[in-house]
């Protein structure tokens, strides 16, 4: 008889039980890559609409230049609308009526064609991030006219317009990687999955053990057939499925909303998900090993605690140990670590990496071996000491 595998279908059937387990391994993942992805969706599409915002034009005399600049805008999307004057601009700007207006003033065709270089007005309120970036918009329709210009000017002077700007930088792109993911989905993807991998067993964790001995059931467990190794195994299993679970549930979540394609979430997912066949499969085999070390450091930290305010108090300190790595990994490309091997002699940092690169199409072989082995390492040395934890007689004297 496997009494680890009955020890597991009893602790998983408790723990499905459970609603506190549901929330935080099921519904917990789905909420917060849920509220994550719509507020993040939200901020990126109202930031995208923005430059595309009405910009309003001070009355002016009939002008060619400045016709030929309200159709640039319109061409970025901008709406153009007429405002009778400076003044009826400043007051619809103070009311909130007006984020941008642009004051072209008379003349703008006539010195141009001089040429001279013409300057005109933009009122916008410097506290309203919308209209900032709306501004943003109009300078590089500005810029790309002035280009324009510029090279006409030359062209009917005879002026090679290479002598304006002698020195330039030509940008080449070298793709790298099959992946076509997001910048912001490779930042924050492998957060969700080395969280949850963590979050998603530690609910049930302090009841596991240290609950059970408040209740005193332990000892009525462990005088039972089954040998306390396949006792602490049972356990393990089922705090791994939860781990498991929880982070598959969160990767799930994830590729669901990148494929209903709900036009606020566009700008994260322009391209999908961006995670291939491949780079799925590199992400399971590096996610597991690491399941399994947190399983089995849920599993010694509540066999170690003599009831389940003890254990919980120990979890909230083992979690900062784990949120710090998962954070910096959002923020591991803009440093020099991220092409390191030492990168991935680090625990949990390594998966959260590993997960980064899948996404980005880039696969480091040594760095995936030795991210798997130190994973396989460090969970073998954890369940061992857990289940050595569990033998121990003082299993029951620390209550």
């Amino acid at each position: 008889m496997n009494w680890a595998l009955i020890v597991f279908k009893k602790e998983w059937r408790e723990m499905l039980r459970d609603r506190r387990v549901r929330k935080a391994m099921i519904f917990g993942p789905i909420i917060s890559v849920v509220a994550m992805m719509s507020l993040f969706g939200l901020i990126f599409s109202s930031v995208d609409k923005a430059t595309k915002t009405t910009v309003y034009v001070v009355e002016h005399k009939p002008d060619q230049a400045v016709k030929a600049f309200e159709d640039a805008l319109t061409a970025a999307g901008m709406k153009i609308e007429p405002v009778a004057s400076v003044a009826a601009a400043k007051a619809g700007i103070e009311k909130g009526d007006i984020r941008l207006a642009l004051d072209f003033g008379d003349g703008m065709e006539a010195t141009l064609s001089k040429p001279e270089p013409y300057v005109f007005n933009a009122y916008f309120d410097p506290q309203e991030q919308k209209a900032q970036i709306a501004l943003s918009a109009v300078d590089q329709v500005a810029a790309k006219a002035g280009e324009i210009s510029l090279k006409f000017i030359l062209k009917s002077k005879g002026i090679d317009e290479a002598f304006v700007k002698p020195l330039s930088v030509k940008r080449n792109e070298v793709k790298v990687g099959e992946s076509s993911s997001s910048e912001f989905i490779v930042q924050l993807l492998p957060y969700f999955v080395v969280i949850w991998a963590f979050f998603g067993a530690l609910s049930s964790a302090s009841d596991l053990v240290s609950g059970e001995k408040e209740r005193q059931t332990l000892e009525t467990l462990l005088i039972s057939p089954a040998p306390r190794n396949q006792i602490a195994i049972g356990k393990l299993l089922a705090l791994i499925a939860a781990s498991l679970t929880a982070t598959t549930v969160a990767l799930g979540s994830i590729f669901v909303m990148a494929t209903m394609k709900m036009k606020f979430l566009e700008k994260l997912f322009e391209n999908g998900l961006g995670l291939t066949p491949a780079g799925f499969v590199v992400v399971v085999i590096t996610v597991l090993p690491t399941c399994a070390f947190f399983g089995s450091l849920l599993l010694a930290i509540s066999s170690f605690a003599k009831n389940s305010r003890e254990a919980q108090t120990y979890l909230s300190q083992a979690s900062a140990f784990v949120t710090l790595p998962a954070a910096f990994s959002q923020f591991i490309g803009l440093t020099d670590f991220a092409q390191s091997k030492l990168v991935y002699a680090i625990p949990i940092l390594n998966t959260a990496n590993v997960v980064r690169n899948a996404l980005m199409g880039k696969y480091d072989a040594a760095g995936i071996a030795i991210t798997i082995v130190s994973g396989v390492i460090l969970a073998s040395i954890a369940v061992w000491y857990s289940v050595r934890l569990f033998n121990r007689e003082s299993i029951l004297s620390r209550i």
